[in-house]
């Protein structure tokens, strides 16, 4: 019944239902005026409070539980929108000084036993990263990570037998994954297995890093190729 007055409304059937139609869309795109001596105080009192909050949830909830979670943690961490996602308890995690993380998902496979999380001092891993770790990943410091996804391994084997029954891939397939210090990773990419990117090294958005990186280059595309050298002595002259 309900249903059936609901199209009736939205087809306005006739005049009565094109009434209650155009009342309805009033009432759903209604605004109350914005007073500036009244509203924007509000707006200030708002931004305030829930900052508030968030500090206090970070300073005395997020940030110890986090750090009973790892194996070491630096001075000064700061974890901007509540505690990563962590996958699997045998991760062991040894995060810097002065780190900033936003919403991530830190995941380790069953390959191995104690696969290895590092990141190091001044490091800023955004939201929305993903870093998968088989073996291990190490990110150096002062570096710069937008959202993109880091992994040592492919995640699920090439046979589609294993992948059926739910196995790891091999261990000869997992190759460590090594990020320099200074380095800046662009929006949307992707670092695969067995890659080293070099110090001060940056690798342009929505690239796909299948191969090692110099240091002091510029790397983009889909694989990610050379596209400009030596660019810390350029910012020197």
């Amino acid at each position: 019944m309900l249903k059936n007055i609901i199209l009736k409304i939205k087809r306005r059937e006739n005049s009565f239902y094109a009434s209650l139609y155009k009342i309805a869309n009033f009432l759903l795109n209604f605004n109350i005026p914005s007073i500036s001596l009244v509203h924007l105080p509000l707006y200030y009192l708002d931004s305030f409070t829930k900052s508030t909050i968030r500090w206090f949830i970070n300073v005395f909830w997020s940030v110890p539980l986090f750090r009973a979670r790892c194996e070491t943690v630096g001075r000064d961490l700061r974890l901007l929108n509540g505690i990563p996602y962590v996958i699997g308890n045998h991760l062991k995690i040894y995060i810097g000084d002065n780190v900033r993380i936003g919403r991530t998902t830190f995941g380790a496979s069953k390959v191995f036993d104690s696969p290895v999380l590092k990141v190091g001092n001044n490091t800023y891993i955004g939201y929305g990263v993903t870093i998968s770790v088989a073996k291990e990943v190490i990110i150096g410091d002062n570096c710069m990570i937008a959202s993109c996804i880091i992994m040592d391994s492919d995640d699920h084997p090439i046979s589609p037998e294993k992948r059926l029954l739910g196995m790891p891939v091999d261990k000869v397939d997992v190759k460590p994954v090594r990020i320099g210090n200074n380095v800046w990773i662009g929006n949307g990419s992707m670092v695969l297995k067995g890659v080293t990117i070099g110090d001060n090294s940056i690798i342009a958005a929505h690239s796909v890093v299948t191969k090692d990186v110099m240091e002091n280059c510029v790397y983009a595309g889909n694989p990610a190729v050379l596209k400009k050298k030596d660019i810390n002595k350029e910012e020197q002259i």
